[in-house]
């Protein structure tokens, strides 16, 4: 079940660091064709015709899962599952170093992916 809620409140008792990758994260990819942005009480989704990246605020990491054609076994991914014809992938990130031209560019394929 989703239940729309304050983003903001997503991120009561974490960490600033988290809302600050948060905000670059959401400043790289808002501007894109045709991008969405909404919210649960747990997680904030980016849809582009699907769901591209999904971004769960934990107590002291950022969980990004996201979306790729080939399956990614090396950290800094910690979990790699197919799904249909792609691949679910997740990174735990905490700073705004870890927020890599890298990391941009595997968000970037998700969203062209779908």
């Amino acid at each position: 079940m989703c239940i729309k809620a304050d983003l903001n409140t997503l991120f009561d008792g974490k960490p600033k660091e988290l809302e600050f990758v948060f905000d670059k994260i959401l400043a790289e990819v808002y501007d894109w064709d045709g991008v969405i942005v909404s919210n649960t009480k747990n997680a904030i989704m980016f849809v582009h015709k699907q769901t591209f990246l999904i971004i769960r605020p934990m107590s002291k990491f950022l969980d990004l899962k996201f979306y790729s054609k080939e399956q990614q076994l090396c950290p800094p991914f910690f979990k790699s599952t197919q799904a249909s014809k792609k691949f679910e992938n997740r990174i735990r990130i905490s700073t705004l170093e870890e927020l890599t031209p890298t990391l941009k560019k595997f968000i970037r394929q998700s969203y062209e992916l779908l």
